[in-house]
This record gives C-alpha cells, structure tokens and sequence, in this order.
C-alpha cells in the first residue's frame, strides 16, 4: 500500500509542478507588454491584428 501512495504523491507532485509552470508562462505571456525591455516596444495585439488583417 505505501508503494501506491508513494507513486500518487510523485504523480502529485510533478502534475502540479507542470502546472506551476504553464500558469507561471501564461501570466508571463500577459504582462510582457508591460515590462518589454527594447526601446521599441513589441508591437500590440491590436497592431499585430491590423498588420495580419492587411486593414
């Protein structure tokens, strides 16, 4: 029995280290336009819209 709980609690604890770090990239991905550190700031998403549209 203890070799099952040991086997969950790894199982456990790596699903949830996976998704530490895909939550971790998601708020990443959001805030970049915040703290870009190139002069010229990234493009925004309405610009990249516009420029993907061709309007």
């Amino acid at each position: 029995m203890s070799d099952d709980e040991e086997k969950y609690g790894l199982m456990d604890w790596i699903g949830s280290a996976i998704g530490i770090v895909v939550a971790g990239f998601i708020i990443f991905i959001l805030i970049w336009p915040l703290i870009d550190p190139t002069p010229d700031k990234s493009s925004s998403l309405k610009e990249n819209i516009h420029k993907a549209t061709g309007k």
